[in-house]
């Protein structure tokens, strides 16, 4: 696969992304709901509550009659000691990935992720499954930013890179990532590897759609 883009850097989204993860998301969170005495879900509805933040995914899993602001403010903090205790047990990246970001790396371009999954569990995960990668930013969901697809992070990242946004490429799984790209004036790029498909992505305004993460080479 040949795709001709020109770009400077490169921001990546990370679960579904980087890392497939679902799986321990998945386990995680009903762990959580099942000590709650709350219905747990099977693995792949999770591909629909990810994707929007911690605290979103957490009222997406509650059961509908729990779906409002004071059973998700209790059980919030229960799901995010869960993560902090078993996050980055059974993610791992993706086949390519590693080979693929030492590329960008090598060509000269910035590197940076930008996930909603909270910035500690976001810079744990890259810490431990990309030590050899130096990226140049890494950035999780913090309080002094929206969350995407909101472009404030992107927009600032852009920045402390020193490119202009036209010359940065979003590669995300997700439409919440297709949008950040398009509202940061950003090059977007699907993941068609990751938890939601091709469809999904090219609906929402993707340039293009990878099916593989080895088809990233073909960026450089």
């Amino acid at each position: 696969m040949s795709t001709a883009i020109e770009f400077s850097a490169a921001i990546f989204d990370l679960d579904g992304t980087l890392l497939y993860t679902l799986e321990e998301i998945a386990a995680a969170t009903n762990t959580v709901l099942a000590r709650a005495g709350y219905p747990q879900h099977p693995v792949d509805a999770y591909r629909r509550f990810v994707g929007d933040g911690a605290r979103t995914l957490a009222f997406r899993a509650l059961p509908k009659e729990k779906q409002n602001d004071t059973d998700c403010d209790s059980f919030f903090p229960a799901l995010l000691e869960e993560y902090d205790r078993s996050l980055n047990t059974i993610a791992h990246p993706y086949a390519g990935v590693t080979k693929a970001l030492q590329g960008f790396y090598d060509a000269g371009k910035q590197i940076a992720v930008l996930s909603n999954k909270p910035d500690v569990l976001t810079k744990n995960a890259i810490k431990k499954f990309f030590p050899t990668i130096s990226f140049d930013i890494v950035q999780g969901g913090r309080p002094d930013f929206p969350l995407k697809p909101a472009p404030d992070a992107a927009l600032d990242i852009a920045a402390r890179l020193n490119v202009s946004p036209q010359q940065v490429i979003f590669v995300g799984d997700s439409d919440v990532d297709i949008k950040t790209a398009c509202n940061a004036g950003m090059i977007p790029v699907g993941a068609g590897w990751g938890f939601r498909g091709a469809e999904e992505l090219l609906a929402v305004g993707a340039t293009v759609v990878l099916d593989v993460p080895s088809d990233l080479e073909s960026l450089i």
